[in-house]
């Protein structure tokens, strides 16, 4: 069916709602006489009058009424079908990226500034939350793709490690361990480790604390119920610290502190993307081929 004969039925079908051409034509933004013609050229097509004219509006005939409930159904359902076909096209030029560990953030600001200049006309997202959240949410398709924490577990998804870097702390310029040139975990234990909360809970996923917790001196976590610009303000006045990656704390200064990178057992931050086979976006496996020749360079560049 063309996209004529659609607005001509949709025309048909509002009239026999309303009874008034008129009225039609003020619902859609058309002359009166666009409704007259596009009714009359069905009546012509079906060679039946459908409505009864009068100087009050129009009314169905037997035979129109009968015509109507009977494509009534079959208008709706391809209306359907076309606005759905229409969404998913229009999804199809949108990317939805999550992140769910601490670090990886520089990573991830390369990776999407060189996608964005490769692919102009995909509009990319990006979502933080935990792990289990944006499993979730790649599994019902509302997320494309995630890097996650390394350790965690991505059953009925596909993963690839790929990325890994050191662990920095941001401490105080104050605070006594700030002259060392690195931490080990052991230097932090009863520190206040400060987490800020995302959109749905803390910012440091169970697999990580884990990591984190897994020497014996360990810091305190502190889940904090406040964005990163108040965590590092707590750090600011001493009253605790946080953690990124190395790579985006070096790119980072701010007043009053110092970061400081952390070795030895349970440093290396592991990422991992998470993304579904049958994703049929293209962009998906473009991004994801992108992400690996990230990783590839920084490791050329170490070397």
């Amino acid at each position: 069916m063309s996209v004529e004969a659609l607005r001509c039925l949709k025309y048909v079908l509002a009239a026999a709602e309303i009874g008034s051409m008129r009225r039609v034509a003020q619902t859609f933004g058309v002359r009166e006489s666009t409704i007259s013609r596009s009714i009359g050229a069905i009546e012509r097509q079906l060679d039946m009058q459908i409505f009864q004219r009068g100087h009050s509006g129009v009314q169905l005939t037997d035979q129109g009424r009968d015509w109507v409930e009977s494509v009534r159904g079959h208008y709706l359902g391809l209306e359907e079908a076309l606005s759905n076909t229409a969404r998913r096209n229009a999804e199809s030029n949108r990317l939805h990226i999550g992140l769910s560990a601490p670090f990886g953030r520089e990573f991830l600001i390369r990776l999407v500034d060189r996608f964005e200049k490769a692919c102009p006309d995909i509009e990319v997202t990006i979502q933080d939350g935990s792990c289990r959240k944006q499993a979730n949410a790649i599994r019902r398709r509302s997320l494309d793709l995630a890097f996650m924490c390394g350790s965690c577990d991505m059953r009925a998804c596909q993963s690839e490690t790929i990325w890994q870097e050191r662990i920095a702390a941001l401490l105080s310029a104050d605070h006594h361990l700030a002259k060392k040139s690195s931490l080990i975990w052991r230097d932090l234990a009863g520190e206040r480790l400060l987490v800020p909360q995302g959109a749905d809970g803390p910012l440091l996923d169970p697999c990580l604390a884990r990591q984190i917790t897994a020497c014996e001196q360990t810091p305190i976590i502190e889940q904090c119920r406040a964005c990163q610009a108040t965590v590092i303000l707590k750090v600011q006045i001493g009253k605790g610290f946080t953690i990124t990656g190395e790579s985006f704390a070096k790119g980072l200064s701010v007043e009053g502190t110092v970061w400081r990178p952390v070795t030895g057992p349970h440093s290396i931050g592991v990422i991992k993307a998470v993304w579904l086979d049958s994703n049929p976006k293209r962009a998906v496996l473009r991004l994801l081929g992108m992400a690996r020749n990230v990783a590839a360079e920084r490791e050329l560049a170490l070397e």
